[in-house]
């Protein structure tokens, strides 16, 4: 079933599924910019994804039995997915933003829903449509407006350091992240995926992690990072994949990765909400242009688009 042929309905709760999971996310940079000084990269990252599989490995164990065969025929595109959007894309971000500011970060993030496409036409072959490629330029504007405050001249100014190639990084893999899920195996359970993926990650991070626990800092025992690690265990890990994930299927990697604009919208209302920032007139401007550019690359024409 296409994309276009898929009821209104399912469309618009995939929609909102990642538009959940772009809040999770938004939440998940917030705080590790908040709590870099107190809590290392790879420690960050390896205790989320350990303790996110085991709350949620017993819930799904006995379906992951049963697609066991699957996991053991596709394990290869299985190890690039927990590599990609789990072991490296979190680290990194959790990494970058010891260095970086959160308007570097939120910028050159904003770049994922524009390196999708091309990724997905490098090595699938998928179009990329007249009407995509204008739905994102009109969403990277209200990106743009956000984090430059509504002073184009800002970006000249911006100082781009190791923390923002750091970031880069994250973009691309993310990147491929968000195109390499719309090819898991058939048949195969979200919940699997997810715990399967969980598992691979671990296995991935453990060594760096031992690595940065004798050689850079150890992850603390404290009250800030035990908040810190439910969180993003919680809502940034389980919550946040499944909805991206199911998002995914439905829309597919083009429009589902156009929802990544809306992480700096919600880092900029959470900044509002637990800052006491002030909700300015770029926040609102902007915020428009990016859901005017998700509604546009959402809506379905009936007559036929055309390819560039």
């Amino acid at each position: 079933m296409t994309a276009l042929s898929k009821p209104a309905g399912s469309m618009l709760f995939a929609a909102g599924l990642l538009a959940f999971a772009s809040l999770c996310w938004g939440g998940n940079i917030f705080i590790g910019r908040a709590m870099h000084a107190e809590v290392p990269p790879v420690g960050l990252s390896f205790w989320r994804w350990l303790l996110a599989c085991c709350l949620f490995l017993p819930f799904v164990w006995p379906r992951l039995r049963r697609d066991w065969p699957l996991v053991r025929q596709h394990w290869k595109i299985l190890a690039a997915l927990a590599f990609f959007g789990m072991a490296a894309f979190h680290t990194s971000l959790y990494l970058s933003v010891n260095y970086t500011t959160a308007t570097n970060a939120a910028l050159l993030v904003a770049i994922c829903p524009v390196l999708v496409p091309i990724l997905s036409w490098a090595l699938f072959r998928e179009r990329i449509t007249s009407r995509l490629v204008l739905a994102t330029a009109v969403s990277l504007i209200g990106v743009a407006v956000i984090v430059t405050r509504g002073q184009p001249g800002q970006v000249l100014a911006l100082d781009f350091n190791r923390g923002d190639l750091i970031v880069m990084i994250s973009v691309v893999t993310w990147s491929l992240y968000t195109v390499l899920v719309k090819r898991r195996p058939a048949g195969l359970h979200p919940h699997s995926l997810l715990a399967v993926t969980m598992i691979m990650a671990v296995v991935m991070l453990f060594p760096v992690y031992l690595w940065e626990s004798a050689m850079v800092r150890p992850m603390p025992v404290t009250a800030e990072s035990a908040i810190t690690i439910v969180y993003v265990v919680v809502f940034a890990s389980l919550m946040a994949f499944l909805a991206f994930n199911r998002g995914i299927e439905v829309l597919g990697p083009n429009k589902g990765g156009l929802f990544m604009h809306l992480i700096p919208v919600f880092a900029a209302c959470l900044a509002v909400i637990f800052l006491g920032e002030r909700l300015q007139w770029f926040h609102a401007l902007g915020i428009a242009a990016i859901f005017a550019g998700i509604v546009l690359a959402s809506w379905s024409a009936g007559s036929k688009r055309s390819a560039v």
